[in-house]
């Protein structure tokens, strides 16, 4: 933890800090008290996920052994301090030869190379500590023996640019992240809308096909039904006729037509039985597609309105980012 002596009272602090509020309504204003205050917590807590947190950078003195070592603070919010200090150690270690010594929350660099500071190899002294959703990197520059960064001095203000712009890179990398993540869940709805606005395509093609086949076996019905009074008419001449003939082979031959357009009359009732049924399906199939596509348009509506919504998120982190990036 920083130190807390007298010097810390004379500590410069500069908060790099551009932020943006959103604005909700509540539209329904017949809401119970409870729910409104829910509502309004809830709102409060996405307002602050979706607010850009400030970079801010204070003076501080931390002890390293013996060595009181001058240097500076800077906060990163919504960071993880292993991931900040596995970083931290690359950006220091960066065309260094030599190795961090990581102890307990101290890294500590001797001879790195950073061009960004000074010229020459200097010593590079760092704490790190986490504090509720932010991490906190102390940052000391030794450029000779017991020979620290002063303020407003070149090496100083170098110091603090590196340090700020390391702070602005891992911050943009968990703002970045956020953002993927909520572009992702906007891609998975306007994919369930698609399949929705398909599943119904599907269903009005169920009915115009149902439609179809409705009216071609409707037409087959009437002209079955016009072959069966041909055929009737036809079969009640013959059993009147076949009633007053002699036995003989004309009555054989009459009987013989006789059966046969009784079994004709069957194959006609049957037809007409078999285009009924298809007609009893497709009716169904009609009912159950307007079900279908009654229950798949609130769907639909419900999905927009998660995009619209989800759309809002994704412009809030695309904001973040953006006054992220104009640190």
């Amino acid at each position: 933890m920083q130190n807390q002596s007298g010097d810390r009272h004379n500590a410069e602090q500069s908060v790099l800090y551009p932020c943006y509020s959103n604005t909700f309504t509540l539209s329904n204003r017949k809401i119970m008290k409870k729910g409104i205050f829910t509502a309004l917590f809830l709102l409060a807590g996405l307002a602050v996920l979706y607010a850009q947190k400030p970079l801010t950078i204070e003076t501080g003195i931390e002890k390293f052994g013996n060595t009181d070592c001058p240097g500076i603070w800077i906060d990163i919010p919504e960071t993880n301090i292993e991931t900040i200090r596995s970083n931290w150690v690359k950006a220091i270690e960066k065309g260094t030869k030599s190795n961090a010594l990581k102890t307990n929350d101290e890294v500590t660099l001797f001879g790195a190379l950073i061009k960004d500071i000074y010229e020459g190899p200097v010593n590079v002294f760092s704490k790190l500590s986490g504090r509720d959703s932010l991490v906190r990197l102390f940052v000391s520059v030794e450029l000779s023996r017991d020979v620290f960064t002063t303020p407003d001095s070149k090496e100083h203000e170098s110091m603090k640019s590196f340090a700020k712009n390391f702070a602005k890179d891992q911050y943009m990398k968990v703002a970045e992240d956020q953002l993927s993540k909520e572009e992702g869940k906007l891609k998975d709805f306007e994919k369930q809308l698609s399949s929705l606005r398909k599943e119904k395509e599907k269903f009005e093609k169920d009915i115009q096909g149902a439609n179809t086949t409705i009216s071609e076996e409707e037409y087959k019905i009437g002209s079955v039904k016009k072959e069966m009074e041909v055929t009737e008419t036809t079969l009640d001449a013959k059993s009147t006729e076949l009633s007053t003939m002699a036995d003989g082979d004309l009555k054989k031959a009459t009987q013989s037509e006789v059966k046969e357009l009784q079994k004709k009359k069957k194959e006609n009732m049957k037809d007409i039985s078999t285009s009924e049924s298809k007609i009893s399906k497709a009716n169904t199939l009609i009912s159950d597609s307007k079900n279908g596509i009654s229950a798949n348009l609130k769907q639909q509506d419900e999905v927009s309105a998660r995009i619209a919504d989800q759309k809002v998120v994704v412009r809030n982190f695309t904001e973040k980012l953006k006054n992220i990036k104009s640190l």
